[in-house]
């Protein structure tokens, strides 16, 4: 599993690990009203004078606990991986795992919704035009041109299942009203791009190294909560 908390993120955590157990449940719901409305500055400078320290060290702190939050929904991580991560940290005990555990459990819905609805208007890759453009011979160069691969990649906002029209139960008068008024809603783009064949092929490198890492369990760990 990729790693849950890193070094910077466990320093600013290591503040809220010295307070007593109530502090650090007040912070969990704080990092609750930051999700929903950002940062409350009257709130973090009211905080930091009670606690005795800044006003840096308690928005640090809470932003650490917000990252915790999202990164446990992303990796849907299990108790006992939770728990493994977070006893790396220096000084945490069982208690406040506890604590954390039922901080990031209770609202992993939440968040799980929150990262949906910001990914709506993401572009999907729908289609791919190529050619390739190149002067065979010329007298006004002596050496052989290097060819240029052409693309243009079409792109939409529409998230398409490959099984949407088998499981489709209407009728087909229907179903074409139903994808005309889709249709007029889904933006579309296309992106105009060239390169060259050893560009090209290093291009198919990275891609097919993405495609095994993408079979990897850490990745499937990592895309579960996106998945209908």
């Amino acid at each position: 599993m990729a790693r849950l908390v890193r070094n910077e993120q466990g320093k600013q955590l290591g503040f809220l690990l010295t307070q007593p157990d109530e502090v650090l449940i007040e912070f969990c719901k704080f990092a609750i009203e930051y999700i929903g409305a950002g940062i409350n500055e009257k709130k973090c400078t009211v905080a930091a004078k009670k606690l005795g320290t800044t006003y840096e060290i308690v928005r640090n702190a809470l932003e650490a606990l917000v990252a915790l939050l999202i990164d446990s929904t992303k990796l849907a991580v299990s108790e006992r991986e939770f728990t493994a991560s977070l006893q790396s940290l220096d000084g945490i005990n069982e208690k406040q795992i506890e604590i954390l555990w039922q901080f990031v459990i209770s609202k992993r819905n939440l968040v799980d919704n929150i990262m949906r609805a910001s990914c709506q208007d993401e572009l999907y890759f729908r289609d791919l035009e190529w050619r390739i453009e190149g002067r065979i011979a010329s007298r006004a160069r002596p050496t052989q041109a290097t060819p240029v691969i052409k693309m243009k990649f079409h792109l939409d906002t529409e998230c398409v299942s490959e099984y949407r029209e088998k499981l489709s139960s209407t009728s087909l008068q229907e179903t074409e009203e139903h994808a005309n008024e889709h249709t007029a809603s889904v933006t579309r783009r296309q992106v105009l791009a060239e390169t060259d064949p050893v560009m090209l092929q290093y291009m198919i490198q990275v891609l097919e190294k993405a495609l095994v890492e993408a079979r990897t369990r850490r990745v499937r760990n990592y895309v579960k909560p996106s998945q209908g």
